[in-house]
């Protein structure tokens, strides 16, 4: 009778096992809410087993599972906060431009045959940087003739470039000066000197934009009149820079004003400071003063049409401030 007991027992013992064992094997692999309860059930199985250590267990050694369990608990919190975040990341990536500049990236890519071009435009789908991308297809231009298939590119990259969220302002103006100079080889000039303006207005202190924005005045039917840049911007002056003997002279309160000087204007006599710059000349004469000092105007100021005009160049070097002046276009860029 003991014997038969003993085989029910240790029959009912594998039915037991194989159950448990066959239930493991079906169970699905891989992650997901089955996945998460799988480990939740897994941790419980854990923390029972711990209990049933500590039950016998001295002072010391309780002390240490407790140890270990807090550090498990720990280590999966960590980890479950690291698979967030990543995931947070993905989404980040994705949303760092709208979802109406994927769908024109994808109308785009029918039309451009060009393999670098199409590179730049897969990398917007991809979620990677925009700014990457514009750089890529900058550097394809040189052997680059198809000018449809340059404006469909650099438009829709303009468009990323502009809806990036994640772009910084020396980011954007690197793309919008490699954007300005695919749209100066598709041979639209406007739309080129658009693009390095807004490049001019988030790093006004690169010389290399105002170069490209020389090529595209060059380009231009007005290339007899000037230019002028201040600190990035085009002030309005109500009287038109004029050119004598081989100076620019502008209007002085536009020009002061743009540099942030103060101006002093006394029967014909002008001080401007700025900081612990002066500069101090009289209408109509050559000689003037830079900080006390001496200075021979090759041209003096004169009035045009009610407004006071100063050479720019001496104003704005005497300021301490950088004047570069670009013949090709007839631009002047002060800084």
């Amino acid at each position: 009778m003991k014997g038969l007991k003993k085989f029910f027992s240790l029959a009912l013992v594998i039915v037991l096992i194989f159950s448990l064992a066959a239930g493991a094997w079906a169970a699905p692999k891989g992650g997901g809410q089955s996945g998460q309860a799988r480990g939740h059930v897994e941790r419980n199985m854990e923390h029972e087993h711990e209990r049933n250590m500590n039950e016998g267990a001295t002072v010391e050694e309780k002390e240490r599972n407790q140890n270990k369990e807090r550090e498990r608990e720990m280590h999966e919190q960590k980890k479950d906060l690291e698979q967030e975040k990543n995931g947070l990341k993905k989404q980040e990536k994705k949303k760092s431009v709208a979802e109406h500049v994927y769908k024109g990236v994808e109308n785009a890519l029918h039309h451009v045959k060009n393999p670098v071009a199409r590179a730049a435009l897969q990398a917007i789908l991809e979620g990677r940087s925009v700014a990457q991308a514009v750089y890529e297809a900058k550097q394809c231009l040189k052997d680059w003739n198809d000018q449809n298939e340059i404006v469909i590119v650099a438009g829709e990259l303009k468009e990323a470039l502009e809806e990036d969220v994640s772009a910084d302002s020396l980011t954007r103006a690197q793309g919008y000066k490699h954007l300005g100079e695919m749209f100066i080889k598709a041979g639209k000039m406007e739309d080129a000197r658009s693009l390095l303006e807004q490049a001019l207005r988030n790093n006004p202190g690169d010389d290399e934009i105002y170069s490209v924005l020389n090529k595209v005045f060059a380009k231009v039917k007005d290339n007899n009149k000037v230019k002028v840049y201040i600190k990035g911007n085009i002030p309005m002056f109500d009287v038109a820079p004029v050119v004598e003997n081989g100076r620019v002279l502008v209007p002085l309160r536009v020009l002061a004003e743009s540099l942030g000087a103060a101006v002093d204007y006394k029967d014909n006599t002008i001080n401007i400071q700025l900081n612990n710059s002066t500069v101090k000349l009289v209408v109509g004469s050559g000689k003037a003063l830079v900080d006390g000092n001496p200075v021979m105007l090759e041209v003096p100021a004169r009035v045009v049409d009610g407004r006071t005009l100063v050479p720019l160049r001496f104003i704005g070097e005497g300021l301490k401030a950088k004047v570069n002046y670009y013949r090709e276009g007839n631009l002047v860029a002060v800084e």
